[in-house]
């Protein structure tokens, strides 16, 4: 245990994160709610991460640095989970940032109501095509609420541990972890099971948050094995299943967690057709993996027959196909989509050879005629 009783814990894991970490830190230790404590965790970075945590370690008094040998993400919010001191616990990744305001609003939302385990803020996309999100300011007590909270807005949207203030009492006294199995969706996990502990949910309308996921050791743009694939499967459906129990979320209440379900599914199977190809063998793995983890009748209850699934579905055919477990019609689409891919990329390779030499003129509108063929 690290030091005495603080409001709040912020708790950032660090890997190799020395270009941004600097920038989120500053953020954090501007905040206008000055009563935390901001735990570091080296998570055996290779680069200057370490040395980074222990200048603001030994220039300011709030700042608490774990270091580890590398062991992922989980194990690191594992470790500032079992120093923090807080009552309250919010996790920042080390490529973000927070505004000044961030932690006096979630504050002023949990002080609300004295059963408020959960407080959700808004939060800023600020890569690829910014954008922001917002939720309409609200205090949601008791299982009823909860459950309009669940059902009736966006709050399950993002599962992501950034952007919400959690009560540190509840992940102790329930032994609540990051699953260090998964390297993927362990946010989601995470927030599914801390849910089925939640007497009341608050709200604030303030964007706090600013996500960037500028690290090129984003998880994100790595390969995940089947294996781990159809692992998260069964782990999430069972931590959705306890929500929707918890909370008695019926027949279309429960649309954005069947449709995490549905699009993890889907990833698990293209996933096996990538490392087998679209062999008998291929296919007849899909098909138990599909019965023996997709939850069909959650499928049919919340997503079959609704208006924005349907959009979905109508822009990608392989959707259809799985939910229709025509898993042959799956994987000759997702063959067809790598040769025509490899033809695009060899075509492009040729124009680019032949525009440095001068036999073609127009090399733009070439590139987009190949980016648009079929």
């Amino acid at each position: 245990m690290i030091g005495n009783m603080v409001g709040v814990s912020v708790i950032v894991p660090v890997y190799n994160a020395e270009r941004y970490l600097a920038r989120g830190v500053d953020s954090i230790l501007a905040q206008s709610f000055q009563d935390f404590e901001l735990i570091l965790v080296d998570d055996g970075s290779k680069d200057g991460s370490g040395a980074i945590c222990d200048q603001y370690a030994a220039q300011d008094e709030r700042v608490k640095v774990i270091h580890q040998e590398n062991a992922g993400v989980s194990t690191a919010r594992n470790a500032g989970l079992e120093a923090a001191c807080g009552e309250w616990v919010t996790f920042v990744d080390s490529d973000d940032m927070v505004l000044d305001c961030f932690l006096e609003s979630l504050m002023n939302a949990a002080s609300r109501d004295e059963r408020i385990d959960l407080v959700y803020c808004g939060y800023a996309i600020v890569e690829g095509s910014a954008s922001v999100k917002t939720y309409k300011s609200g205090t949601y007590i008791g299982k009823e609420q909860v459950h309009d909270a669940l059902s009736r807005t966006n709050l399950l949207y993002r599962c992501s541990p950034w952007a919400k203030l959690y009560r540190r009492s509840i992940i102790a006294d329930n032994g609540l972890k990051f699953d260090v199995n998964l390297s993927i969706s362990e946010d989601r996990l995470f927030v599914y099971s801390y849910l089925a502990h939640v007497r009341g949910i608050a709200v604030t309308s303030q964007v706090g948050y600013l996500y960037g996921s500028f690290s090129p050791t984003s998880l994100k743009h790595k390969r995940v094995p089947s294996e781990m694939l159809a692992y998260r499967q069964r782990a999430i459906t069972a931590a959705a299943h306890g929500v929707i129990n918890q909370f008695s979320l019926g027949s279309g209440e429960a649309y954005l967690i069947s449709r995490h379900l549905t699009l993890i599914m889907f990833e698990l199977l293209r996933c096996v057709y990538q490392e087998s190809g679209t062999s008998e063998k291929t296919i007849k793995r899909q098909r138990k993996l599909y019965d023996d983890l997709f939850d069909y009748r959650l499928y049919e209850e919340n997503l079959e027959k609704d208006q924005r699934w349907l959009r979905q579905m109508n822009q990608n055919r392989l959707l259809s196909y799985m939910v229709n477990r025509q898993f042959d019609k799956m994987n000759r689409k997702l063959r067809l989509d790598d040769v025509n891919l490899s033809v695009r990329r060899v075509a492009y390779r040729l124009l680019k050879r032949r525009h440095s030499s001068g036999q073609v003129h127009d090399f733009g509108q070439a590139v987009k005629f190949i980016n648009q063929a079929k």
